[in-house]
């Protein structure tokens, strides 16, 4: 493997020596970031909390154009405004003052064991104790109820209490194969994945971003405040409403899913010893169920349409197995938006 060094560079105005940060919060973007969980994460964290550059990764060497092609604007006559894909490092610091880590950017295409040393030799270098990555998946949730997480450990004692959501293979992300390296190098790792609805997946969805903050307050130690998302989650719950309420056919699907809803958290109410907690070929079921009531007249991406773009169901590269419904909500979260 070609020297994993040579990927990233520290900023020539930091001395790496003289930064000790306890957590590292990884959102490079993974296939399936449904609601735009991970991109509303990195502005909220960026625009309102103070944070400075520490370095970034020589992208040329990691992404493949032809999968994830830049932007670039057509003006008239003459190309402008290209948009250089970026991973960048940052340190911030939360409302109490403590800094932490983020690393931010598209989902590497190419090296991802090469890239895997390079963030482990950050870890190593600036003395992080915890790294967090965190995502949105698309699920068979309605957005009437508040946004929950999955969460994945490389240690079971990093989270008392969390419940598993079955065992299946499925396809691989880049933060599934680097914390399954971590894992076996004993670096803590925890996965955070909000559960979005999955008529709202490719809509810029706020709840999404309330529950990986809440997320992050509680798992990580950190104080990073609400700011704007919650007004933002009211703006867009309205606007879902409106919409709802205007079909039929969107109002019986949105009641679907919340009977299903209701009755899968009045099981995990019950005393159990894992009975009852739908496994992944229910929970795959449950997802083929949702899509095979959607026909061509009643495709929510016709209902929900908003100024962010087309609403569409997961496609096949999607996962929804990667996050089981599980019942983690943040308080901010314990009541719908109104």
């Amino acid at each position: 493997m070609p020297d994993p060094t040579s990927l990233f560079h520290y900023e020539s105005s930091i001395d790496q020596r003289t930064i000790h940060d306890r957590v590292l919060v990884i959102t490079l973007g993974s296939y399936a970031d449904a609601g735009s969980a991970q991109a509303q994460l990195d502005e909220h964290l960026l625009n309102t909390l103070a944070h400075r550059k520490l370095g970034s990764f020589d992208v040329d060497q990691i992404m493949d154009y032809r999968e994830h092609r830049p932007m670039i604007d057509l003006d008239v006559d003459h190309y402008t405004n290209y948009q250089t894909p970026a991973i960048e490092l940052h340190e911030v610091t939360d409302k109490s003052g403590a800094p932490f880590l983020l690393l931010t950017g598209p989902e590497p295409s190419l090296q991802w064991e090469r890239v895997t040393s390079s963030i482990e030799r950050i870890v190593d270098e600036l003395d992080v104790q915890l790294v967090i990555t965190a995502q949105g998946v698309p699920m068979p949730v309605p957005h009437t109820r508040p946004a929950s997480l999955t969460k994945l450990s490389t240690r079971p004692e990093l989270l008392p209490g969390n419940q598993g959501i079955g065992s299946f293979r499925m396809s691989a992300s880049f933060s599934s194969m680097m914390t399954q390296r971590f894992g076996e190098k004993n670096l803590d790792v925890i996965n955070l994945a909000v559960h979005v609805p999955q008529y709202l997946a490719e809509n810029e969805y706020p709840p999404a971003a309330i529950a990986l903050v809440h997320g992050l307050n509680l798992n990580a130690g950190l104080d990073v405040p609400m700011g704007d998302l919650e007004q933002a989650a009211r703006l867009v719950r309205g606007q879902i409403d409106a919409q709802v309420n205007a079909s039929e056919q969107l109002q019986q699907i949105v009641t679907q899913l919340e009977t299903q809803y209701d009755r899968f958290m009045a099981d995990r109410s019950l005393p159990t010893n894992g009975e009852g907690l739908p496994n992944a070929e229910e929970i795959g079921q449950a997802v083929e169920d949702f899509l095979a009531s959607l026909d061509d007249e009643s495709t929510p991406g016709e209902g929900f349409g908003q100024a962010n773009g087309s609403t569409q169901a997961g496609g096949p590269d999607t996962p929804p197995q990667e996050a089981g419904p599980q019942d983690d909500t943040g308080p901010e979260q314990g009541q719908d938006p109104q």
